[in-house]
């Protein structure tokens, strides 16, 4: 990551558009692995043009993040593009006096209609996965991805075991941590993925480290989580505007 741009107090890498920091009065917003490689494991990692493996495709959660952007800056923020297989990406990241806001934009430049995800998965950087609480939630229905099960939140979300759930709504959600409160706000999105690999051995996740972070992510999956139709020279926008403040 030897080609870091920064703007403000941010960080960016060209590969992926990948903000790999963001620092605040109240603390660094990111976590980012001892031992990450490529794709970078931490930071916020531009999902595009599908996620996970819910659409048919490679590689996994699409090559957004880890094609090479063409990346500017003003000092205070990151404008990217990208234009691969008939679609044109742009990514634009400002920061805010307490936290950043970052916005995507798919255009669909090809003959045909596409089926098409999009998200974003910021690693909020946390004192213990285990501690936090996760509110806004309560309510909502959600697939959980390790049972195939389907349920509805009860309540604040506790981090006590692996966590891999896709939230069928899009809501502003609070981390509580000790000492600070991060507030995710989604814009244009219809799901919330809550995600934590607990302690399973992934050789970009530092030992110990999987406890330092918690990944709240805002994306566009689909009513069934197979997409939505882009016809040509239609656009989507998702984006994410990231708070923090004392607890």
């Amino acid at each position: 990551m030897d080609d870091l741009l920064t703007a403000g107090r941010m960080r960016m890498s060209p590969a992926g558009a990948h903000v790999t920091s963001t620092d605040t009065d109240h603390g660094e917003l990111f976590y980012l692995s001892s031992t990450t490689g490529s794709p970078i494991r931490g930071g916020i990692p531009v999902i595009a043009p599908a996620f996970a493996e819910l659409l048919d495709g490679e590689p996994r959660h699409g090559w957004a993040r880890t094609a090479d952007w063409r990346v500017t800056t003003d000092g205070m923020g990151f404008n990217a593009q990208l234009v691969n297989d008939g679609l044109h990406l742009t990514l634009s990241v400002k920061e805010r006096a307490d936290g950043m806001r970052i916005e995507l934009h798919m255009r669909n430049e090809s003959p045909d209609t596409r089926r098409v995800q999009m998200g974003f998965h910021p690693y909020f950087l946390v004192d213990d996965v285990r501690e936090v609480r996760v509110e806004g939630l309560a309510g909502v229905s959600f697939t959980d991805r390790f049972t195939d099960r389907e349920s509805v939140q009860e309540g604040t979300l506790l981090i006590d075991a692996p966590v891999d759930r896709i939230f069928r709504e899009a809501r502003q959600v609070r981390i509580v941590d000790k000492q600070r409160v991060i507030t995710v706000t989604p814009d244009g999105a219809d799901a919330t993925v809550v995600w934590n690999p607990g302690e399973a051995d992934m050789k970009d996740v530092g030992p110990g480290e999987w406890s330092r972070f918690l990944c709240v992510e805002p994306a566009i999956l689909g009513e069934d989580l197979d997409g939505v139709d882009l016809a040509r020279d239609e656009q989507l926008r998702l984006a994410m505007t990231v708070t923090v403040s004392p607890s």
